[in-house]
């Protein structure tokens, strides 16, 4: 999975697209920069790949709640979700970016049963995720994944986010912690808001979107502090990730953007 930074390399796969988006995006941090501000910073410029709105607004649908936009069969054992991204880092086009990702089986983590293990396939690499999803509350938990030989754990009971958010609604959770093979790594606030819905062209075709807003203001045990914001563009009725532009602004004054934006996908075989 997509890793521009720990916390989330777990997002798109909680948005539903199977892939990070959670996530967010290979274990090398390939598109993107970490939370500490990596080595360089990227200026906001004109991305020639934003995603074109077309005139036609009055003809989006305008659902009142974001679980138009939640996909249940990425919670089904088999279920099977190829996707490839055309990755931006700042102004910079990256080369593009494809993974495979398959619920494997039901199992038990970290004390927890019935929790969803994902194995997650971009060439050699591969990483797993162990989830918890209320379909019926629309609701999805990652309590921890195993990413490049060391396991990322969320505490103290997962990271949560829900997808029963209406338009215009904001959530916001308490303070998770995360941890590296035991050691704590950082500890962030996190929101996420329902703010519009918008139609979309990119690549992979044209999209109703539902336009959500995930962000994180996070804390190193060294005292660095930055703040993440995700704009996600997440399918209506496929529940894929169809864009992501990310911001990130750390204490010490650099900031970095990139995006994601979806080139093709496949769920279970078929295209969308």
């Amino acid at each position: 999975m997509k890793s521009y930074l720990l916390f989330l390399s777990v997002a798109l796969f909680l948005a539903g697209c199977g892939g990070s988006s959670g996530g967010e995006h290979d274990s090398g941090n390939n598109g993107g920069q970490e939370i500490d501000g990596g080595t360089e910073s990227s200026q906001t410029t004109d991305d020639p790949t934003a995603p074109q709105v077309p005139n036609d607004e009055d003809e989006i649908p305008s659902p009142t709640n974001s679980s138009a936009c939640f996909n249940e069969t990425f919670y089904q054992v088999g279920t099977i979700v190829s996707i490839e991204l055309e990755q931006r880092d700042g102004g910079v086009q990256l080369p593009n970016y494809s993974e495979t990702s398959e619920v494997t089986r039901v199992t038990s983590y970290r004390g927890y049963s019935d929790v969803f293990e994902q194995s997650i396939t971009s060439g050699s690499s591969t990483s797993t995720l162990y989830i918890l999803a209320d379909t019926l509350a629309k609701s999805v938990t990652t309590l921890g994944q195993l990413l490049d030989g060391e396991e990322i754990t969320y505490h103290p009971s997962g990271l949560l986010l829900d997808y029963d958010i209406a338009l215009g609604e904001t959530k916001n959770y308490p303070t998770v912690t995360e941890r590296v093979d035991g050691a704590e790594s950082s500890s962030a606030e996190y929101s996420f808001e329902y703010l519009r819905t918008d139609r979309i062209t990119v690549p992979a075709g044209t999209f109703d979107t539902c336009v959500m807003v995930l962000t994180f203001e996070s804390t190193s045990p060294d005292g660095t502090a930055s703040t993440t914001e995700y704009t996600q563009y997440i399918g209506i009725g496929n529940g894929l990730m169809i864009r992501e532009d990310y911001v990130i602004t750390t204490s010490d004054g650099n900031r970095f953007t990139g995006s994601d934006t979806l080139v093709s996908a496949t769920i279970n075989g078929n295209p969308i």
